[in-house]
């Protein structure tokens, strides 16, 4: 994995516990820089082992300082390029750490990265509405016409990632603040897709029986499957700080186009197909998100103290049975639509 730097300023009486937690962690190198009030130590790490030490300088990081700031601050960057290279071996470990620390994934971000990326991309924020604006009008287009390259187009630029990667987050460490966060910026963005797309539906010529339209107003196995590892791939990319942009064509895949049909064709006053496409878009959401938190489970995502991992390994078992449970209900109502 690459490798991170993380600079520790402290204050002159709390350099002595940051430096203690920094030679107890696994660490490729590490030096002081001396200052009259604060000190600064940096330090030099793979990634997979920056977890560790910022779960052990979190106490630290706790206090207030008079109420100018926390006691001591902990800054994570990334390592673009080192002389001299350290050293690797076969598997592409550095050797002074090989063989040490806990077992985990050497390509998974830390948690404390992984929160603030999700927490970053999930807020409700100018950038954001003018991707669901220019997603919902590019997909619509596209979807209007057949066109496929311009509905791939729109996948690329669609937001509809973040809230719910960052639902799957909040339900897998029990955040209900981020929780909220991801319900309030989805939902909006649900929304402005929503009125675009039916006042869209209103003005354009809709035709049900297009291929990108059609294929999108009905449910079976295959689109269940295809949320599914939607989801998974995700979580995955973002736990390994894949970019952002593939994701989202990934996830897209299973959430954008489908909610445009359902817009599009509510517009146009065809109510048996839009209902389908509501029935397709409430599945993918759902399995979006029950692969998300299956995953941040799988790959050790977990808070640092026992008491907060009970809490949150609770609010993820009742957030998969939640998904589960609304999986098998759209099932019934897929059953029920498709005989209809």
């Amino acid at each position: 994995m690459a490798m991170r730097w993380i600079e520790i300023v402290a204050p002159k009486e709390h350099l002595d516990a940051v430096r203690k937690k920094v030679g107890n962690a696994e660490v490729h190198d590490w030096w002081t820089l001396e200052h009259p009030e604060r000190s600064v130590v940096r330090v030099v790490l793979e990634g997979k082992h920056v977890e560790d030490l910022l779960e052990a300088l979190e106490p630290l990081c706790d206090g207030d300082d008079g109420g100018k700031g926390p006691v001591v601050r902990a800054v994570v960057g990334n390592v673009d390029a080192m002389l001299p290279k350290p050293v690797k071996d076969e598997n592409g470990e550095v050797e002074e750490t090989k063989g040490k620390g806990k077992d985990e994934d050497s390509d998974r971000v830390s948690r404390f990265e992984l929160v603030e990326r999700v927490e970053r991309d999930a807020r409700f924020n100018r950038q954001y509405v003018f991707m669901v604006v220019l997603s919902s009008i590019v997909a619509a287009i596209g979807l209007v016409r057949g066109n496929v390259a311009v509905v791939v187009g729109a996948m690329v630029i669609a937001p509809l990632l973040a809230p719910n990667m960052a639902l799957a987050l909040a339900a897998t460490l029990a955040d209900w603040r981020m929780a909220w966060t991801a319900v309030k910026t989805g939902m909006s963005g649900v929304a402005i897709a929503m009125v675009l797309g039916v006042a869209l539906g209103w003005m354009l010529p809709v035709d049900s029986t297009v291929p990108e339209i059609a294929s999108r107003t009905s449910v079976d196995e295959l689109d269940l499957l295809l949320a599914l590892a939607a989801g998974a791939a995700g979580a995955l990319a973002i736990t390994s700080g894949v970019s952002g942009a593939l994701v989202g064509v990934m996830v897209a895949v299973a959430l954008l186009p489908p909610l445009l049909v359902i817009a599009l064709l509510a517009g146009a006053g065809e109510w048996r197909g839009a209902s389908g496409a509501m029935l397709l878009y409430s599945v993918n959401v759902a399995s979006v998100n029950l692969a998300g938190i299956t995953v941040f489970l799988a790959r050790g995502i977990t808070p640092r103290t026992w008491w907060e991992k009970r809490r949150a390994q609770r609010a993820a078992w009742w957030g998969m049975g939640f998904w589960v449970g609304a999986l098998v209900l759209l099932v019934v109502g897929l059953v029920v639509y498709n005989r209809g």
